[in-house]
C-alpha cells in the first residue's frame, strides 16, 4: 500500500510505529488513503474527509479535522471538546515566522462557541503525536465515522 510504504519510507522508531497503527486503524474504519502529494495523504470515507496525514522534514502530523464545519460537533463531551481546544494550530506568521498553512496570518474562527485568533486553515494540528495522544483522536475519529455514516442513510 503507498502509504505504507511513504511511511516506512520517511519515519522510523515510535513515529513509525505509531503512525502505521493509526493508518490501520482509519483503514479498519472504512476510510480510504487518498494521495494527495508525496507526502500527504487524506483519509476518505463516502466523499468526506475527517483528516490529513502529512509526513515534513521532521516527522508527520495530523491536521484538516473539520471541527468548524460539522454541525454535530457540538454532541461532542466536553472532555473530547477539551482536546481539540488544546490542538487548535494558529498562524505564528503575525510574529515574524513562517506558517505554511495558505491563509497566513489566518483568521478568527468560532470553535464551540468561543472565537480564536490566527486560527490556520488546517484548524486542528497534531504534530509528531503519542500514542496516547493517537487514541484519544480515534475516539474522535470513531465518533466521525458513525456521525457520517449516518448522514448517508
Amino acid at each position: 500500500m503507498e502509504i505504507k510504504d511513504a511511511l516506512k519510507n520517511n519515519l522510523k522508531d515510535e513515529a513509525l510505529i505509531n503512525a502505521l497503527s493509526f493508518t490501520d486503524y482509519l483503514i479498519e474504519k472504512g476510510l480510504t488513503p487518498k494521495k494527495e502529494w508525496s507526502k500527504g495523504f487524506r483519509f476518505v470515507k463516502n466523499g468526506k474527509s475527517p483528516c490529513l496525514l502529512v509526513l515534513s522534514d521532521t516527522g508527520w502530523f495530523i491536521c484538516d479535522i473539520p471541527v468548524v464545519f460539522e454541525p454535530e460537533w457540538n454532541l461532542l463531551s466536553d472532555n473530547l471538546k477539551e482536546f481539540i481546544v488544546a490542538h487548535i494550530k494558529t498562524c505564528s506568521v503575525h510574529l515574524g515566522e513562517a506558517c505554511g498553512c495558505g491563509s497566513e496570518p489566518g483568521v478568527t474562527k468560532s470553535i464551540f462557541g468561543k472565537l480564536y485568533n490566527n486560527v490556520c486553515t488546517s484548524e486542528i494540528q497534531l504534530v509528531n503525536p503519542s500514542s496516547e495522544v493517537l487514541d484519544k483522536f480515534k475516539e474522535i475519529i470513531k465518533w466521525w465515522v458513525v456521525n457520517n455514516d449516518r448522514s448517508q442513510c
